[in-house]
């Protein structure tokens, strides 16, 4: 497929209920950051934009554990989660608070204005539905208040979303709802909202077949079309979300993943300069979505469905980037049922490096569905690299600066790096396959020398930003690694003598992380 000069990658907005944790970092934002910064290296100009999901009503559900109130939670979490990411060495060109200061009224009107366009259109019409009421309270069961088991898989879930199987379901599907706070009684209440159906459900599906969605990915879709004909939310109850003008009290508008990427596109616009918002057909920008496979609805149904209903207006993600969900000795890493690692922790707690936490994350194969993986593993990962750093590059490094004037051949160090972009594309990545060619090269019987560091390098770049910047420091080369820049070097130049570097990190067991790790039953 067809990849402009210019690309936006916009993965999910988090929810600000709580830090992030190790799924999160080994999944969507991770791949969001390989993806750019392997097409940064091939010469492309590429934005990664998002920011926190305030809107949730799990962010009300954390506010009442936390004891203070939501807007608190959410602003609290926000900072953290953008202060996670940056210690993962995740790039963002702008990190957005929808209900700040600087966004809050655009944000709402850009979501009012595609209402109002879809009912003018035609595409969206208001439906009866039954919603499960909390007796005791008059509380919508809804979003984090609900629990019950997936009509698909039978698996515990709640929300309108298997995190198992990716199923999408309206509440009265849930199969024994029940109240996730509390024992009271459930009432089912009629309702009425604003949906819309796709118009050529056929399409959607061959969209993301020709787009190179892995059937374990595009499953979930193809069910939803078949059970309800691409039919998606607009509106639904609720006291914290946005607010329309025309809605009556306890109605909000969806606050979904495809129009705060169109908003995200908006900023992405005013940083640019461009002329028009990514999401607008024909901008001659590749706009690339990012979300894990619990998100299948939101990400690869409601944005052609939206799009068609908005006459063209609007164009749907021209790549979408699917990853299976992270589990940890066993159980789905969540941050409501508090499993898993914390990246704070681990990163601002222990001697655990950005590259290294990067590194073992990159062997759980995200791309091709769920993946598991435990502390002995994870320290398998770390420990190698350390190794590896201190008994190879170090002592390669140290020849280079010994040597007067080091000749390389870059054919076999730019047709490595080639071929690894070449798994890292926004159709059908493949990030464990990518880590796995940087694991064949730096374990090469290659000699090395200047053209293996190189190499090292450029195939470092995408997936251990640090370490590769610092080898092609090393190097005496300018800017950032790169295939152009790479093709085109003379000769390097006499190095001069370097300081000597500190000591590496030393081994790490299991024992010494067990600290950090939080383990919970998923009810």
């Amino acid at each position: 497929m067809h990849i402009h000069h210019k690309v936006l990658l916009v993965p999910m907005q988090p929810t600000p209920n709580g830090r992030l944790h190790i799924g999160h970092g080994g999944g969507t934002y991770l791949r969001a950051d390989v993806i750019a910064r392997a097409l940064r290296a091939q010469g492309h100009e590429v934005a990664v934009v998002t920011g926190s999901d305030v809107y949730e009503d799990w962010v009300v559900a954390a506010a009442h554990r936390e004891g203070r109130s939501p807007e608190e939670t959410y602003r609290d979490h926000h900072t953290g989660i953008a202060r996670d990411l940056s210690r993962l060495s995740i790039g963002l060109d702008a990190w957005i608070d929808p209900a700040g200061q600087t966004h809050r009224d655009a944000y709402r009107q850009l979501h009012e204005d595609v209402l109002t366009r879809l009912r003018a259109t035609g595409a969206a019409r208001t439906e009866d539905e039954r919603i499960p009421y909390a007796q005791d309270s008059g509380r919508a069961l809804v979003g984090p208040w609900i629990a019950g088991e997936c009509p698909h898989c039978g698996r515990p879930c709640g929300g309108s979303t298997c995190t198992y199987c990716g199923e999408y379901f309206v509440p009265e599907q849930l199969v024994r709802a029940r109240s996730r706070v509390g024992d009271s009684p459930v009432e089912w209440r009629t309702e009425r909202n604003w949906f819309a159906t796709a118009d050529d459900p056929r399409a959607i599906a061959d969209r993301h077949r020709a787009a190179g969605l892995r059937p374990v990915f595009l499953a979930p879709l193809l069910r939803a079309l078949d059970q309800h004909g691409g039919r998606v939310r607009l509106t639904g109850q609720g006291d914290w979300g946005i607010r329309g003008a025309t809605l009556p009290a306890g109605k909000v508008i969806s606050n979904g993943y495809f129009l705060y990427s169109v908003y995200c596109g908006e900023v992405h616009r005013a940083l640019t300069g461009a002329a028009v918002n990514p999401f607008t057909p024909g901008s001659g920008v590749t706009t690339v979505g990012l979300f894990g496979s619990d998100n299948s609805t939101p990400g690869l149904l409601v944005p052609d469905v939206i799009a068609q209903g908005s006459q063209g207006t609007l164009a749907p993600f021209d790549a979408t980037v699917v990853n299976g969900m992270l589990h940890f000795e066993g159980h789905k890493c969540s941050t409501s049922k508090r499993h898993g690692i914390w990246l704070s922790e681990l990163l601002e707690g222990t001697s655990v490096s950005a590259d290294e936490l990067r590194y073992a994350l990159l062997h759980a194969p995200l791309d091709h569905g769920p993946a598991d993986i435990d502390l002995r593993t994870l320290t398998h990962h770390i420990d190698a690299l350390r190794t590896w750093r201190a008994t190879v590059l170090r002592p390669a490094l140290d020849l280079l600066r010994e040597q007067p004037r080091p000749v390389w051949r870059p054919d076999p160090a730019l047709k490595a790096a080639a071929d690894q972009y070449a798994l890292l594309t926004p159709y059908a990545p493949d990030l464990t396959r990518a880590v796995t060619a940087f694991d064949e090269w730096i374990g090469s019987a290659l000699e090395p020398d200047a053209g293996w560091l190189v190499g090292v390098a450029l195939l470092g770049r995408p997936l251990l930003p640090e370490l590769a910047g610092h080898v092609w420091a090393r190097l005496g080369l300018p800017g950032e690694p790169g295939l152009r820049r790479a093709a085109h070097l003379e000769p390097l130049p006499p190095r001069s003598p370097a300081a000597a570097a500190g000591p590496l990190p030393g081994p790490l067991t299991p024992a010494s992380l067990r600290q950090y790790v939080h383990l919970q039953e998923p009810e």
